[in-house]
């Protein structure tokens, strides 16, 4: 627990990937809470105008390619007032390390979900850091604790995620900056859709994270499964691996 609470009411924040998903329901969360502006990024501007037409000049629409630099600065540059920074943008490329894609597959996972992550962060952390207050979150997984080999790939990147987040902690401990790791378990949007487990909402997730950052949560657990895969691991990281280790394909 962080001695940094986050009441979202009158703030600023930017968000990766908020067109849809998970991202998409943090902008709708933050908006209905009080949130002064989101900067809602995408890399199909058009796809967040049902958000501007909904919430008007609270919503800024942002074009936003995280493997992109030139694209990062551009939104850095436009965002000058942002408080909170979500890292949400993910892709999840699926398959495991003893595959004739991994490496392929591996590449796709790491430049989006972790090198687009660093990129954003440090585009946007100087800019917080001359807040009263800020947040950076990062959205890892359950997976990014313990690997399912049929999402191999895809797990290690959020493990990576987890790490950076620590780091990043660390590296901001002498500021009024809450740096927070998200790790959900499968949530019903168009990335999970190949999953075939039980899923929570997206507007579930949001509003857990929203409420868990009033509370300066460092670890964010935001749904059923992934409560359940806390406890677990905060119990036995080894008894997770086993569990997870069992979904082969």
């Amino acid at each position: 627990m962080s001695e940094v609470k986050i009441n979202v009411e009158g703030k600023v924040a930017f968000i990766s990937g908020a067109n849809r998903g998970i991202g998409k329901a943090i902008a709708i969360e933050l908006l209905e809470n009080g949130a002064k502006k989101v900067y809602a990024g995408a890399r199909d501007k058009s796809s967040l105008f049902d958000l501007v037409e909904q919430y008007g000049d609270r919503v800024v629409a942002i074009q936003l390619d995280v493997t992109d630099s030139t694209s990062i600065e551009n939104a850095a540059r436009i965002a000058t007032d942002t408080e909170l920074l979500f890292n949400n943008a993910g892709v999840l490329h699926g398959g495991g390390f003893i595959h004739p894609e991994a490496v392929a597959g591996l590449q796709t996972n790491l430049d989006v979900n972790v090198i687009g992550l660093v990129r954003l962060t440090n585009a946007f952390a100087d800019t917080i850091k001359k807040q009263e207050v800020g947040a950076i979150v990062n959205v890892s997984s359950v997976v990014g604790l313990a690997s399912m080999p049929v999402i191999g790939t895809y797990s290690a990147s959020k493990a990576l995620v987890h790490s950076i987040t620590q780091s990043i902690r660390g590296e901001l401990s002498e500021t009024n900056i809450l740096v927070a790791g998200v790790y959900p378990g499968p949530i019903d949007t168009d990335m999970a859709k190949e999953i075939e487990m039980e899923k929570d909402s997206p507007q579930n997730v949001a509003r857990n994270i929203i409420e868990a950052l009033k509370e300066g949560v460092q670890d964010i657990f935001p749904d059923v499964m992934s409560v359940q895969v806390g406890a677990g691991y905060a119990n036995s990281p080894k008894a997770i691996e086993q569990q997870f280790g069992a979904f082969v394909g």
